[in-house]
């Protein structure tokens, strides 16, 4: 897949006759995928037209400036899913304020598409004004409805709400993938390793939506391997109170350094709240009660 970044005033012109996808793609989640999907089958490359930040970061109709993917993670995402291009385009104040017709012309018309995929809620140009039906008047467009999954809407904002909540299991129901972040492994207290659990902590360089405090289990992909992992977001209540919460992952069956390398973290369900114990030996004690009960539930997801 070829990525191509550009601003409103340079609009590439040399990709013609592709199914063009519109959207963020925020976590490219199941919706994302259907629609996405529907392109691919239909024969003709398949481009995505995105934003390099969230239209929010700068409308402010969201105050929460977090996502759930960045850039790179989307990327790999839509490769995936079959996507032969990734159009990034900057939105800024000149963005945010192109009338929806001048959006059409100066940026949909050069890509010349085949079809025009986007999903109904899809809004574009000056006060959000473009919508499905106004690109109708100039483009053959296929709109993807909006998706429910187990009673619950599928929508990025939504999603995000489940993350923030602890509630990851929905979110991953809803995404089609485990809830993904990725860090760089910064030296930390060694308090883990004291007490026989080792763990990677992680530094982010990406406003990441944040799970709530709790004990986790998820992967970890480390030097191209993937391990089950026990995932803590939390401020040591028992051990050292830190004053905000850290990314602390114990690698299940790893050994080896880690300091300074990247790592995949990917988080499948919260399985209990943080607590403060009354000694160090309760919480080893119930740190290998988590252990015992993430092997034996992520084997059984294996197979």
């Amino acid at each position: 897949m070829r990525i191509i970044e550009f601003d409103i005033n340079d609009v590439p012109e040399e990709y013609s006759n592709i199914n063009l996808c519109l959207g963020f793609f925020d976590g490219v989640h199941l919706g994302h995928q259907k629609m996405i999907k529907a392109a691919v089958e239909e024969g003709h490359p398949v481009g995505v037209l995105t934003f390099d930040i969230p239209p929010h970061f700068v409308t402010g109709q969201i105050s929460n400036k977090r996502c759930l993917t960045s850039i790179d993670e989307k990327a790999e995402y839509l490769d995936e899913l079959g996507v032969s291009y990734m159009f990034i385009l900057t939105f800024d104040e000149v963005t945010r304020n192109i009338y929806r017709l001048d959006f059409v012309d100066w940026v949909l018309k050069k890509f010349k598409p085949n079809k025009i995929y986007c999903g109904e809620d899809f809004r574009f140009g000056k006060d959000a004004l473009g919508d499905a039906k106004f690109l109708k008047q100039h483009f053959d467009v296929e709109v993807t409805p909006l998706l429910s999954k187990n009673g619950m809407k599928i929508s990025s904002k939504d999603i995000r709400e489940y993350v923030l909540n602890g509630e990851i299991h929905k979110a991953v129901s809803l995404l089609g993938h485990p809830y993904r972040i990725v860090g760089e492994v910064k030296n930390g207290l060694h308090q883990g390793t004291k007490i026989g659990f080792p763990t990677a902590n992680l530094s982010l360089d990406f406003p990441y939506v944040m799970p709530k405090e709790g004990v986790y289990m998820g992967y970890c992909e480390a030097f191209s391997k993937k391990y089950k992992a026990m995932i803590s977001i939390s401020t040591h209540p028992t051990l050292n109170q830190l004053s905000r919460p850290i990314i602390e992952v114990h690698i299940i069956d790893f050994s080896g350094m880690l300091y300074g390398n990247t790592i995949y973290v990917d988080f499948t369900e919260r399985i209990r709240d943080i607590v403060k114990f009354d000694s160090p030996e309760d919480l080893i004690k119930q740190l290998a009660k988590d252990k015992e009960y993430i092997i034996k539930h992520l084997q059984d997801n294996d197979k």
